[in-house]
């Protein structure tokens, strides 16, 4: 590994951060611009009591009464709506690693350069990595400065660890593409199999909360949405555990990822 996989991706796909970042922190901001009114709030947290609780979970709330503080707001609002769109982030990028490469024949041309099969899987998941690390701090430091600007009654350690709480997240999407990627080989297949996986992780988490049962606990724990969890931090109930799970089906989804992209035909 000597960086020029990671310096190329970073110099062709910077701009990545700028318009993710700033399209998220854009979205940060209109969630504070509500939070400074607390009769709003107010009005919302009435319209979510009538709501079932699927509904409510769908929001990434688990208590009516999240809504009725200006942090609880921003973080149930905010981190619900980052998190989807971070997660169409991660499969793009998930694709970029090598499907895109490998479908245009790129992939035969750089893999004919003096650079291993396994250097170059790395860098440009790195590659990658770093620029959803950008946007994630991109979007975090816009609605910190938001809640600053605006002079909203919120602690900004909490709005700020609750957004880069999501880049675990995004890192899992991501990964999990490039392993649909490398193992079914057709960046179609690829993208409805990565598409698959976001939405039925969202309807897991949604159904699991907002019902009983081992199922319904089964179907929560196995969507990587109910490891997010941006209310724990407002509620002081965060678990670093839930994160350290991310991380190992990261490293899990990768190391699979790397011994069969190293050890098939590329292009066939």
């Amino acid at each position: 590994m000597n960086g020029i996989v990671v310096g190329n991706t970073l110099r062709t796909s910077w701009k990545q951060i700028l318009y993710w970042g700033l399209g998220l922190g854009v979205l940060g901001l209109y969630i504070d611009f509500i939070a400074m009114s607390p009769d709003i709030i107010s009005g919302y947290a009435d319209l979510f009591k009538s709501m079932p609780p699927a509904m409510l979970q769908a929001f990434g709330a688990s208590d009516i009464a999240l809504f009725t503080s200006a942090e609880g707001w921003i973080v149930t609002i905010f981190v619900s709506e980052a998190a989807i769109f971070l997660s169409v982030f991660a499969v793009m990028a998930g694709l970029n690693i090598t499907a895109n490469d490998e479908q245009s024949g790129v992939m035969d041309v750089i893999l004919s350069l003096p650079i291993s099969r396994s250097a170059y899987l790395l860098e440009r998941w790195i590659g990658y990595a770093l620029i959803g690390l950008g946007i994630v701090l991109l979007c975090a430091l816009i609605t910190v400065a938001g809640i600053i600007g605006m002079n909203v009654d919120a602690p900004h350690d909490v709005i700020l660890k609750s957004i880069l709480n999501l880049y675990p997240a995004t890192l899992l999407v991501m990964t999990v593409t490039c392993l649909l990627a490398t193992a079914l080989r057709r960046r179609a297949v690829a993208i409805g199999a990565s598409a698959a996986f976001v939405v039925v992780s969202y309807l897991f988490n949604v159904i699991g909360a907002s019902a009983s049962g081992a199922i319904a606990d089964l179907m929560e724990t196995v969507s990587y949405f109910s490891y997010i969890n941006g209310e724990a931090f407002v509620i002081g109930a965060y678990d670093p555990v839930d994160s350290v799970v991310m991380l190992v089906a990261i490293l899990f989804g990768f190391a699979i990822s790397l011994k069969m992209f190293v050890s098939r035909d590329i292009g066939v």
